[in-house]
């Protein structure tokens, strides 16, 4: 959470990683809430534009994953930010310019 206190806007997440309480804690009026598509043995009604809104992260996770695959994107051997950004750009730029 101590990550998380400047962050704004709508998050998506797996409903494996995220409990009512976290989703409790995350919201802040007007400014950011977590969303996590609801689990097969949970009853809980989603709206057409929540089941959109989830199914846009599958289209991120695959293109993070062909990054990762194609083009070099390594997210756990950068010891500093500057190494995480780094590597981000490098990889997104070797994919735009393919």
């Amino acid at each position: 959470m101590k990550l998380n206190k400047d962050l704004e806007g709508v998050f998506v997440a797996d409903a494996a990683y995220v409990s009512e309480k976290l989703g409790k804690e995350f919201y802040r009026e007007n400014k950011r809430i977590l969303f996590a598509k609801p689990r097969k043995n949970i009853r809980k009604i989603i709206t057409f534009w929540q089941k959109k809104l989830y199914d846009t992260r599958m289209i991120i996770k695959l293109r993070f994953r062909n990054l990762k695959m194609f083009y070099g994107l390594i997210t756990s051997l950068p010891r500093l930010i500057d190494g995480y950004f780094a590597n981000y750009i490098y990889s997104i730029l070797a994919c735009a310019l393919k």
